[in-house]
Protein backbone atom coordinates (compact mmCIF):
# COMPACT_ATOMS: atom_id res chain seq x y z
CA UNK A 1 0.00 0.00 0.00
CA UNK A 2 1.30 3.08 -0.99
CA UNK A 3 -1.52 5.33 0.43
CA UNK A 4 -2.83 5.15 3.89
CA UNK A 5 -6.41 6.82 5.09
CA UNK A 6 -6.25 6.20 9.04
CA UNK A 7 -9.43 7.76 10.39
CA UNK A 8 -10.21 7.60 14.24
CA UNK A 9 -13.51 8.50 15.88
CA UNK A 10 -16.00 8.91 18.00
CA UNK A 11 -19.11 7.31 16.04
CA UNK A 12 -19.87 3.75 16.52
CA UNK A 13 -17.93 0.94 14.19
CA UNK A 14 -21.81 -0.41 14.04
CA UNK A 15 -22.39 2.62 12.16
CA UNK A 16 -20.17 3.20 10.00
CA UNK A 17 -21.33 1.45 6.19
CA UNK A 18 -18.89 -0.30 3.71
CA UNK A 19 -19.54 1.94 1.42
CA UNK A 20 -18.03 4.73 2.67
CA UNK A 21 -14.87 2.43 2.71
CA UNK A 22 -15.51 1.76 -0.94
CA UNK A 23 -16.48 5.18 -2.12
CA UNK A 24 -13.26 6.97 0.62
CA UNK A 25 -11.16 3.90 -1.65
CA UNK A 26 -12.50 5.60 -5.23
CA UNK A 27 -12.23 9.06 -3.92
CA UNK A 28 -8.67 9.03 -3.18
CA UNK A 29 -7.46 6.66 -6.25
CA UNK A 30 -9.16 9.60 -8.02
CA UNK A 31 -7.29 12.29 -6.45
CA UNK A 32 -3.95 10.67 -6.28
CA UNK A 33 -4.12 8.92 -10.00
CA UNK A 34 -3.19 5.54 -8.33
CA UNK A 35 -5.48 2.13 -8.36
CA UNK A 36 -7.17 1.46 -5.85
CA UNK A 37 -5.43 -1.62 -4.74
CA UNK A 38 -2.66 0.69 -3.73
CA UNK A 39 -4.98 2.61 -0.74
CA UNK A 40 -5.49 1.52 2.58
CA UNK A 41 -8.67 3.00 4.29
CA UNK A 42 -8.74 2.14 8.29
CA UNK A 43 -11.58 3.44 9.98
CA UNK A 44 -11.03 2.97 14.11
CA UNK A 45 -14.60 3.70 15.29
CA UNK A 46 -15.31 3.73 19.07
CA UNK A 47 -13.01 6.14 20.26
CA UNK A 48 -13.28 8.39 23.55
CA UNK A 49 -13.03 11.90 21.95
CA UNK A 50 -13.72 15.23 23.02
CA UNK A 51 -13.43 17.73 20.66
CA UNK A 52 -13.78 21.58 21.76
CA UNK A 53 -15.70 20.41 24.55
CA UNK A 54 -17.84 18.46 22.89
CA UNK A 55 -18.31 14.76 22.70
CA UNK A 56 -20.73 15.28 19.00
CA UNK A 57 -19.51 12.88 16.02
CA UNK A 58 -15.91 14.24 15.62
CA UNK A 59 -13.07 12.51 13.18
CA UNK A 60 -9.11 12.89 13.17
CA UNK A 61 -8.45 11.06 9.88
CA UNK A 62 -4.25 10.70 9.23
CA UNK A 63 -3.40 10.40 5.17
CA UNK A 64 0.05 8.73 4.55
CA UNK A 65 1.64 8.22 1.38
CA UNK A 66 4.87 8.20 -0.13
CA UNK A 67 4.16 10.54 -2.78
CA UNK A 68 0.83 13.23 -3.82
CA UNK A 69 1.26 14.67 -0.56
CA UNK A 70 1.74 18.67 -0.64
CA UNK A 71 -0.16 21.90 -0.52
CA UNK A 72 -1.73 21.90 -3.52
CA UNK A 73 -2.86 18.12 -3.81
CA UNK A 74 -3.92 18.52 0.19
CA UNK A 75 -6.23 20.43 -0.73
CA UNK A 76 -8.03 18.31 -3.57
CA UNK A 77 -7.29 15.24 -1.03
CA UNK A 78 -9.72 17.35 1.19
CA UNK A 79 -12.30 18.32 -1.04
CA UNK A 80 -12.60 14.53 -1.62
CA UNK A 81 -12.89 13.44 1.53
CA UNK A 82 -15.05 15.93 3.38
CA UNK A 83 -18.30 15.26 2.39
CA UNK A 84 -17.47 11.69 2.41
CA UNK A 85 -16.78 12.30 6.17
CA UNK A 86 -19.86 14.17 6.96
CA UNK A 87 -22.35 12.12 4.74
CA UNK A 88 -21.06 8.76 5.86
CA UNK A 89 -20.33 9.40 9.52
CA UNK A 90 -22.48 12.42 10.54
CA UNK A 91 -19.65 14.88 11.59
CA UNK A 92 -20.00 18.70 10.83
CA UNK A 93 -17.37 19.81 9.15
CA UNK A 94 -15.94 21.83 11.80
CA UNK A 95 -15.46 18.45 13.62
CA UNK A 96 -13.26 16.90 11.30
CA UNK A 97 -9.38 17.51 11.34
CA UNK A 98 -6.90 16.03 8.40
CA UNK A 99 -3.32 15.65 9.02
CA UNK A 100 -1.14 14.84 5.77
CA UNK A 101 1.90 12.98 6.35
CA UNK A 102 4.33 11.90 3.78
CA UNK A 103 5.78 8.69 3.95
CA UNK A 104 9.85 7.62 3.13
CA UNK A 105 9.39 4.89 0.77
CA UNK A 106 11.72 2.59 2.84
CA UNK A 107 9.12 2.94 5.45
CA UNK A 108 6.81 0.83 3.63
CA UNK A 109 5.95 -2.77 3.46
CA UNK A 110 4.46 -4.87 0.04
CA UNK A 111 2.81 -8.13 0.43
CA UNK A 112 4.50 -8.67 3.63
CA UNK A 113 7.77 -7.66 2.98
CA UNK A 114 9.90 -4.39 3.36
CA UNK A 115 10.69 -2.59 0.51
CA UNK A 116 13.63 -0.62 0.59
CA UNK A 117 14.28 2.07 -2.14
Amino acid sequence: MSIVLRIDTNVSHVDIDEEFLVQSTEALAKTFQKPKSDILVFVNGDQPVLFAGSTEPAVIVSLLSVEGINEIKNKLHSAALFPLLTKYLKANENRITIGFSPIEPHAMGINGKLFVQ
